[in-house]
């Protein structure tokens, strides 16, 4: 389709040399994607859901593993024992006033503190600016302190959300002119180095 934003695929090394790639999620991920969100701990799913989730329904399942560029679901792979990993998912769905880009994102539990989570925070940006968006958003558990210290070292403000007590909102504003590589170079040359 003419001037449809390119799917993002790439390889990445995190600061300590680990090297991961980023694609979309496909129909005969479903399992694998399944698999990761169960072998989150009980809390983080809680985190990443806002509530008790033990797995993904069928229909989210289905729904997940089949987007468009309007809504989509990344998973991040490593290679273990020769064996490919999912460590980390991101998922997004633009909204269809074309500015506000919902986010949200997980990182397994072994690869927190790695630049993971800055990584796909950096794609979805790229990710948005691709799809003409301004501004990303996404609803956080207020107990979730180490979203909110990623967040923010990212550049997005926290603020609170008055419908829901218990969550903040990360908001960034990605209008202005971006600083460092342009999305479009890093979309042809691969996934940034995460920093």
């Amino acid at each position: 389709m003419a001037g449809a934003p390119p799917r993002l695929n790439g390889i990445a090394r995190l600061p300590d040399g680990a090297r991961v790639s980023l694609r979309p999620v496909c129909p005969w991920d479903a399992a694998r994607l399944q698999d990761y969100v169960r072998s989150l701990a009980p809390s983080s799913r809680y985190a990443r859901f806002l509530g008790p989730v033990s797995e993904l329904s069928p229909a989210e399942l289905d729904r997940v593993s089949h987007g468009d560029d309007g809504q989509a679901t990344f998973i991040v792979e490593t290679k273990l024992a020769g064996t490919r990993v999912v460590i980390g998912e991101a998922r997004y769905a633009a909204a269809s006033d074309g500015v506000n880009f919902e986010i949200a994102l997980s990182v397994a539990e072994g690869w927190r503190g790695r630049g993971l989570g800055m990584l796909l925070l950096e794609f979805l940006e790229c990710r948005a600016r691709s799809l003409g968006m301004r501004t990303l958003i996404g609803d956080v558990l207020h107990s979730n302190a180490a979203m909110r210290t990623l967040a923010r070292k990212a550049g997005f403000a926290v603020t609170g959300v008055p419908a829901d007590a218990r969550l903040v909102r990360i908001v960034k504003d990605i209008s202005t002119a971006q600083v460092g590589m342009p999305c479009a170079q890093l979309i042809r040359s691969g996934l940034p180095a995460a920093a």
